[in-house]
């Protein structure tokens, strides 16, 4: 293993060459968040609910169903590591950690995202995995989604990159299967806001599909998310998510 350094735009970045996870970036706006510490409890009470956020916490939780789904840290897990995690009762169901729909990050300044991911238990029947930056919550958020870029997993255990910004609505196979012992450094770059640039493990992905992303001003601006949804059935899914980060340009 070993650390190198290269520019992406007027960014420089450093990474490490086994796993390509990004460990330094010179941005002038930067988020990481590892899920360490008391917030990210397996506890009930660890992530507070949307409408109800709590001071020092960036993260709240958006649960659909009565069975119900879980989002909550896990238990000695290793780094740091979020999980959200659907139940085979038949209904609906969305297991969703966002940030309040207070979206802060600027899509059109340069943004990468970057999540270390490992789908834990495929999702079955109709359910799917979720993660990257979306606008405000909504039911079937990658389907239902005005403004998003995503990748996303179902049953057929395929990760396909997804994009939206309400005037071209993208969606293509990355050839990657997220199997359920993979964790995988999933990355999106935005350096030219007409062609999106989808990485797993640092690979670039879908390539041959181009994906823009033309909306400006407040409808650039997006939150982080992860999740599992389901419309109906008994279908489950488990992701775990190691750590999130973001930067770009401030102008």
């Amino acid at each position: 293993m070993s650390t190198k350094a290269e520019w992406k735009g007027s960014v420089l970045t450093f990474y490490e060459s086994s796993d390509q996870e990004r460990i330094e970036r010179l941005a002038p706006c930067r988020f990481k968040e590892d899920f360490i510490g008391a917030y990210h409890s397996a506890a009930a009470a660890g992530y507070p609910a949307a409408g109800s956020e709590e001071s020092g916490c960036p993260w709240a939780t958006k649960i659909v169903g009565a069975a119900p789904p879980t989002v909550a840290g896990v238990t000695g897990g290793a780094n740091g590591l979020v999980q959200c995690a659907l139940t085979s009762d038949s209904q609906k169901q969305d297991a969703f950690l966002g940030m309040g729909d207070q979206r802060t990050f600027d899509v059109s300044k340069g943004l990468v995202f970057e999540a270390r991911v490992k789908v834990s238990v495929t999702p079955t029947l109709v359910a799917e995995a979720y993660w990257g930056l979306f606008d405000d919550w909504s039911d079937g958020l990658v389907d239902s989604a005005t403004y998003m870029i995503c990748f996303c997993a179902d049953g057929s255990t395929s990760v396909y990159c997804e994009s939206d910004d309400d005037a071209s609505d993208k969606s293509a196979d990355s050839g990657v299967t997220a199997g359920t012992t993979d964790w995988r450094v999933y990355r999106f770059e935005v350096l030219d806001v007409t062609d999106i640039h989808f990485f797993i493990d640092g690979n670039r992905v879908a390539s041959s599909t181009t994906f823009p992303f033309a909306a400006t001003g407040a409808n650039a601006v997006l939150q982080p998310a992860i999740g599992l949804y389901k419309a109906s059935g008994a279908g489950v899914g488990t992701i775990q998510v190691d750590y999130i980060k973001i930067w770009h340009n401030r102008s």
